[in-house]
């Protein structure tokens, strides 16, 4: 009698679980090994406090070369959908705080315009996209000067927030 107790409770709190629970395919990959870059943007390597070999950087230059430039990445998911996209990124300052990306050539969504500066932290979480199973592409671009990208990382629970660095998918 127990045990059918306990397995019809177990039955009861699957249905009662949120969606978010149900699926939350990950994707995570480096900032600083896209396939295509253009400058301003360039790679720095050899850091300690990030993940990987480096980060991605588009240097301060009091935003004379704001729109300028971007740097072009390729990834694989193995399960299509809906995904919130969010970047481990490093504020300047406030002239410098916010990127944008596009995904499989859509509309650019603008990730940052916060207020953490001089600390890697991760923005996003509002940006959705569609991605299909397979390759797809991301594109930052340089929307503001004095901005680092350490990793991207797309997920399909809404809920949920990235801390730390991640582990690399791709």
């Amino acid at each position: 009698m127990k045990i059918s107790h306990f397995v019809l409770s177990g039955a009861f709190v699957a249905l009662l679980a949120p969606a978010s629970f149900a699926a939350n395919a990950k994707v995570c990959f480096e900032a600083e090994n896209p396939l295509k870059i253009e400058s301003p943007l360039k790679k720095v390597g050899n850091k300690t406090d990030v993940s990987g070999t480096g980060y991605l950087e588009i240097p301060w230059d009091q935003n004379k070369t704001k729109g300028i430039g971007s740097a072009t990445y390729k990834f694989n998911v193995k399960t299509a959908g809906t995904y919130y996209v969010w970047a481990r990124t490093f504020w300047a300052n406030g002239c410098g705080n916010s990127i944008e990306a596009k995904v499989n050539g859509g509309a650019d969504k603008i990730l940052g315009e916060d207020g953490t500066y001089d600390a890697w932290h991760w923005v996003g979480g509002k940006a959705r996209v569609a991605l299909k199973a397979g390759p797809n592409t991301l594109t930052l671009h340089n929307r503001e000067t004095g901005v680092r990208v350490d990793q991207f990382f797309l997920c399909q629970d809404g809920d949920y927030t990235p801390v730390g660095t991640r582990k690399v998918t791709n």
